[in-house]
């Protein structure tokens, strides 16, 4: 039997770990290889005969055109992928999935990837009128090299005809073929059938005899249609009325879209499937249908999939249509589907065919019986930012047991005073002390320097936002934020540990930051509960992928997919430079300095502090009560 294969050209290493992971998902039957140079592809090409070409074109690849050549002569019923800029949206749109090559945007999210993957290498295959690496023509390499943002001369050659096409950075500056220049000749060659293409380096200053380039090509497809159309999606959303079901599929990503509608049609070909790439054209088109399911991304470009629901249940046309919403949004999409009765069921970004088509089938076959009315839960917006957490009490109302006739123990304790005496007792212990504020009303704040040292190990679980990886696949920069509140200290001093035992919990209040954006002091308030550490989760499943640049090669991020984000402890070594009071004198709150920007991370809490990685830390935000929101790490080698 032969292996089905994948070929992926990328010179960057770490985005080739990643695309490979996220291939090894999508393509689980199809032996993944890389390729670093276009040689190199071609040998393994060879070798291997790819059904799909995946090829990064960022920063673009000398000699693309001619690499793009040879494969539609020796692979030419493969499909090619590319990864670059954007293309012209109404180049996109127009030109719809009939190309011999597709494209996807960099940075791109893992759903839109995987849904093209997928597309790509299962039902298209077996799809008329979807366009291989045999159809490759000037169109196509005139897209490749935008993506690219390349400076080419592409020359082309048709039976007797020659010409060229000029592109400087991505955008067509220039076109000649006989006596023909500029948009004459440009459209003269878009119209040239089995064109033999080639590309030669630009020298000199480009050329400008065109600046409508986006708009003639729009137009060459509009002529061709007829050859690049697709017949099996246009019979598709016409009319039928023997259909089983009808379903609208919502979505902003094409080949998200494609993939859906294919996979959902080749399962059930007797089912109706229309497509939406946004709220407002979806909202039409299930009005004008009334579908017995809809497919709903949470996250449009007009608005959001939630406040298309709230729509759909006040119009009683709409009201019973049940939605099954899709997203990488995780909590977004939770959070609809609990206010939302029409959101009967939903599914995570990046799926698998068998898992959406087994959803979709057991959700038309259950029957629905819910109420029009929306619960009173606030909405929750993909593109808002969450709302803070509820702001710590302030510390006078931070108040344990009734207040005692006379100074706490407590207090006794951390002024060192052996027996009840008054607060101006000259009796000082191991700490010396003073007391700033004097008001009974009022929080006394105590500075604490404790002769067995004031040394404190602060620690904090943190949710990994993202993670960059070098070209060379070493730790880069951790994007991070608390997963809690809640956060563990450690005391050095034995006084200060017999007053504020280390079992208990505490709570982050707010830090204050120097010009620099490092923290200078960071304020402590303790819970009533002990302190219960949390489970740390090593894993870390790509939700995307994007390329950061650097002053010498480019870093790769991963963003994590919504569901179980990696989670690992923060330890920091401070100071404890004061203890604030309540008017009870109970301990209201601790201030710390944070003297080094030096911390250490672990993924396993019981290992020693000292084994933990170092990195040093930057606050990158905090959130309006002043607390810690947003970490950025970075390694210290």
């Amino acid at each position: 039997m032969v292996q089905r294969s994948i070929l992926l050209l990328e010179e960057y290493d770490a985005l080739a770990a990643a695309i490979s992971s996220a291939l090894r998902k999508f393509a689980p039957h199809h032996f993944g290889a890389v390729a670093r140079t276009l040689s190199d592809a071609e040998k393994l090409a060879a070798d291997l005969s790819p059904e799909l070409f995946i090829i990064d074109v960022d920063p673009p690849w000398v000699g693309l055109t001619n690499f793009l050549e040879k494969l539609r002569a020796a692979h030419p019923n493969a499909r090619g992928l590319v990864i670059g800029a954007a293309i012209p949206g109404e180049i996109a749109a127009q030109r719809g999935s009939s190309g011999a090559l597709q494209f996807i945007e960099k940075p791109f999210d893992l759903a839109g990837f995987g849904a093209a993957v997928q597309a790509l290498l299962g039902p298209w295959r077996e799809t008329e009128g979807r366009g291989t690496l045999h159809a490759l023509n000037i169109v196509d390499i005139a897209l490749a090299h935008c993506a690219a943002n390349s400076s080419v001369i592409v020359d082309l050659r048709s039976r007797n005809r020659a010409g060229e096409i000029h592109i400087a950075g991505g955008q067509v500056t220039h076109a000649t073929t006989g006596k023909l220049k500029g948009e004459d000749a440009f459209h003269e060659m878009l119209n040239w059938s089995a064109a033999h293409l080639a590309e030669k380096r630009m020298t000199g200053s480009a050329q400008r005899t065109i600046t409508e380039w986006q708009r003639m090509i729009v137009e060459a497809l509009v002529e061709t249609s007829p050859e690049i159309s697709e017949p099996a999606r246009v019979q598709r959303e016409a009319p039928l009325p023997s259909a089983e079901k009808t379903i609208v599929v919502v979505d902003d990503t094409d080949m998200l879209l494609i993939f859906v509608e294919d996979v959902l049609a080749t399962e059930h070909p007797e089912w109706r499937i229309a497509i939406a790439r946004n709220a407002t054209e979806g909202l039409r088109q299930i009005e004008q249908l009334v579908p017995d399911l809809i497919l709903l991304d949470y996250s449009l470009p007009d608005f959001n999939g939630d406040e298309l629901c709230e729509r759909l249940l006040e119009n009683e046309r709409t009201a019973n249509v049940p939605v099954l919403m899709m997203s990488g949004h995780v909590p977004e999409m939770n959070a609809a589907a609990v206010r939302l009765p029409n959101v009967v069921a939903k599914i995570e970004k990046p799926f698998l065919s068998d898992a959406l088509v087994d959803l979709v089938q057991r959700t038309l076959a259950t029957e629905h019986a819910f109420e029009k009315g929306i619960t009173e839960e606030p909405v929750v917006r993909a593109k808002v930012e969450p709302e803070p957490e509820p702001t710590p009490p302030p510390a006078p109302e931070i108040i344990l047991p009734p207040p005692p006739p006379r100074p706490s123990l407590l207090r006794r304790k951390i002024l060192g005073q052996p027996t009840p005496r008054p607060i101006t007792t000259p009796t000082l212990a191991p700490v010396q002390a003073h007391i700033e504020q004097h008001t009974p009303t009022a929080a006394a704040a105590i500075r604490v320097a404790p002769a067995d040292g004031n040394r404190a190990l602060l620690g904090i679980f943190l949710e990994v936002l993202s993670m960059q990886l070098t070209s060379q696949l070493q730790m880069g920069a951790i994007r991070a934020r608390p997963s809690s509140l809640v956060a563990s200290l450690r005391l050095e001093s034995a006084t200060a540990r017999s007053a504020i035992p280390s079992e208990l919990g505490f709570q982050l209040g707010p830090a204050k930051l120097n010009g620099e954006g490092r923290i200078s002091t960071l304020r402590l308030i303790p819970t009533a509960k002990p302190f219960q550490p949390e489970q740390t989760r090593t894993s870390f499943e790509i939700g995307g992928v994007a390329l950061i640049p650097n002053e010498t090669r480019a870093r790769v991020q991963l963003t994590p997919s919504g569901t179980t984000p990696m989670t690992m402890e923060l330890f920091a070594n401070l100071d404890l430079e004061a203890v604030e009071l309540s008017p009870s004198f109970q301990v209201a709150q601790l201030i710390l300095n944070w003297k080094t920007n030096a911390v250490r991370v672990t993924l396993n809490p019981k290992a020693p502090e000292q084994t933990a990685a170092r990195f040093e830390m930057r606050v990158a935000k905090l959130d309006d009560a002043g607390r810690i929101a947003e970490l950025l790490l970075n390694p210290l080698r």
